[in-house]
């Protein structure tokens, strides 16, 4: 149980509310959904973003480097984000 939940299109970690835009609350919820296993750029563009990855494509790298700094910036430390080289990234707990 990772204490994270959507209400109102609103990120809640416990009892901490996280301001995050549309596409930064979609991507967190994908990663939260599948907790704990790393969730390949390949899947999360289309999903996401709704276009393929490009070559040199760094806006999901940008849309999570957002998310790790409005988790900081509301003091969240239960959990993180995780970069899984290679492959994309994974929300794991850290208790």
């Amino acid at each position: 149980n990772y204490r994270l939940t959507w209400h109102n299109a609103v990120a809640h970690y416990d009892g901490k509310q996280i301001p995050l835009t549309g596409t930064e609350l979609s991507l967190l919820e994908m990663l939260a959904r599948s907790a704990g296993q790393p969730v390949p750029k390949t899947e999360i563009y289309p999903r996401i973003l709704g276009r393929p990855m490009g070559r040199y494509d760094r806006a999901i790298d940008v849309h999570i480097s957002a998310i790790r700094h409005k988790l900081a910036q509301e003091g969240v430390e239960g959990i993180a984000i995780e970069s899984v080289r290679g492959v994309g990234y994974q929300l794991v707990r850290l208790d």
